[in-house]
Order: structure tokens, then sequence, then C-alpha cells
């Protein structure tokens, strides 16, 4: 782990976002004062997720959604934990006919989604769930007991990107029975993982070298700084779900992955409804 990632996670969720801001100031100012910065991205301060390439990382992603999960204009999908819109920004120029839900346990996402996004596009909506999460808060509602804010088969699709990385496996398993249950007959998700096979020792360029029974850590002080999975405990986690494990397709994080190949720097897991 990197001296600056290590000390970030030393420190309390709510200087972890202050931090950043922090850090990412002058470069906000200077876009800010020559334009720069597009009308549809938020301050690099403000962005507590993933890499700073906003745009370009959210048309990739909904490269990948139509590559491995057939998204349609006309599909009703739901992103859970969709942060500060990276996803939805891209989507607002594919979802015209059908509709895009999303929620996030950090309220300032939310808040610039519904007021950059929401006030745009009637049909895309944007929740803010105060879920625990050790990385950026403190509140009371644990994930492991989370229902999603959503009808039963409300929607055709659903994805996830960088939320299973950083939740441990009680909340993972809730998450996915909570996907099977709002998805329709036929329904499809995309999620991104750090998967491993127990048979290796080097895997991957991400250190995870805290094990356990099934999935090791990065930092078991900070349990949602990043998680791996063994691909056995993910099968059997989509089974006790009612999903189907149909597609893992390898993220360039991997040693043995070249970048120009990879959709994601994440692992792809495509879950079909049984």
């Amino acid at each position: 782990m990197s001296a600056l990632r290590s000390y970030y996670y030393k420190l309390p969720p709510g200087l972890r976002l202050l931090g950043r801001k922090i850090y990412y100031f002058p470069i906000d100012l200077y876009d800010g004062l020559t334009g720069k910065r597009s009308k549809n991205e938020p301050k690099k301060g403000d962005i507590y997720v993933g890499g700073s390439d906003f745009i370009p990382h959210g048309i990739r992603q909904v490269n990948a959604l139509k590559k491995h999960i057939g998204l349609q204009n006309t599909d009703r999908v739901l992103d859970v934990g969709c942060g500060i819109g990276r996803t939805a920004v891209a989507l607002t120029g594919t979802i015209d006919k059908g509709t895009y839900d999303g929620f996030d346990a950090v309220e300032k996402g939310i808040n610039w989604c519904n007021k950059n996004i929401g006030q745009k596009h009637p049909n895309f909506k944007f929740k803010f769930t105060p879920i625990y999460n050790d990385l950026y808060n403190t509140f009371s509602q644990k994930a492991e007991n989370f229902t999603f804010p959503y009808d039963d088969a409300q929607f055709d699709k659903a994805f996830l990107f960088s939320v299973f990385t950083h939740m441990q496996i009680p909340e993972i398993k809730r998450y996915l029975s909570e996907i099977s249950r709002v998805l329709n007959s036929g329904g499809q998700c995309l999620a991104t993982f750090f998967l491993y096979d127990e048979s290796k020792t080097e895997f991957g360029t991400m250190p995870f070298p805290h094990q356990y029974e099934g999935y090791r850590l990065m930092d078991d002080k900070v349990t949602a700084a990043n998680i791996a999975v063994s691909i056995p405990l993910l099968n059997q986690m989509a089974t006790e779900a009612g999903l189907k494990v149909t597609t893992v397709k390898g993220g360039f994080w991997r040693t043995d992955v070249e970048k120009e190949g990879a959709d994601e720097f994440q692992d792809i897991v495509v879950f079909n409804k049984i």
C-alpha cells in the first residue's frame, strides 16, 4: 500500500473527504478559472470515489454496460452506490425512454446529482441512504440489514461499480439478495470485484495482506478500504441470493491482464436472476 493511501486510511471518515478537497484545491481552482472543467463534471476534490478522469471513465462504464448486459435506452436501471454521478452523467445520453434510479450513502454526492442531473433529466432519480461505511461516515444503519427503497421486480438492469470492493461479506450477501429482489424475471446485474484464485499466491497489483476464509482485506483497521473475494465464495453467495454468475472478465489490476484488452480496472462480474 502506498504511503499516501496508508495515511489517508488513518484519517477519520469526515477528514478523508476534507483531505481530498484540500489536496485537489489548486487543480480545481485552476480548472474553474480557465473553464477547463465540464459543466457536467464536479470538482475533483468532490469526487470521493475512483479516479479523477470523470467524463471518460463514465463513458467507459456505460460501454461496459452495453457490452456485458446489453443495456438499452428503454431499460429501467438501478445504480447501487451511484456516488457523485460518474456513470449517471454518461447514461443521460442513453437512457431516454427508460428510467434511472441511484442511491448512495454520501449526501453531498446525491445533492450534486439532483442539482446537475435530476433537474435536467426528470427520468433520473437519486436518493440519499445514510448507511454506515467506515471509509466515509459513522451512520448507525448497517448495510447488512439494509432494504433497498424500491419495489420487487422494479428493474430490468442493475449495476455496481467499485461498491462490493468496499463491503464486508455479510453486506455483500445482503446486497446480492436485494438486487435479486428488485430485478424482474430475466434481469441482469453487472458488478465489479477484486477476485482471486485461492491456489495462487500472486494475483494482482493491489495488496491484500490480511487473509480470512474466502476473502482478503487491504486494511484490517478500515475494513471498507478494499476487499478481495475468492471465486468459490462469490459463486456461493450468488446462488444463495437467487442469482447466477454468467460472466467473469478480469480487470487490468490483475498481473495477467493487459490494460488495452480490459473494460475496467476491477474485475467485471455479470449476474442473471435465476
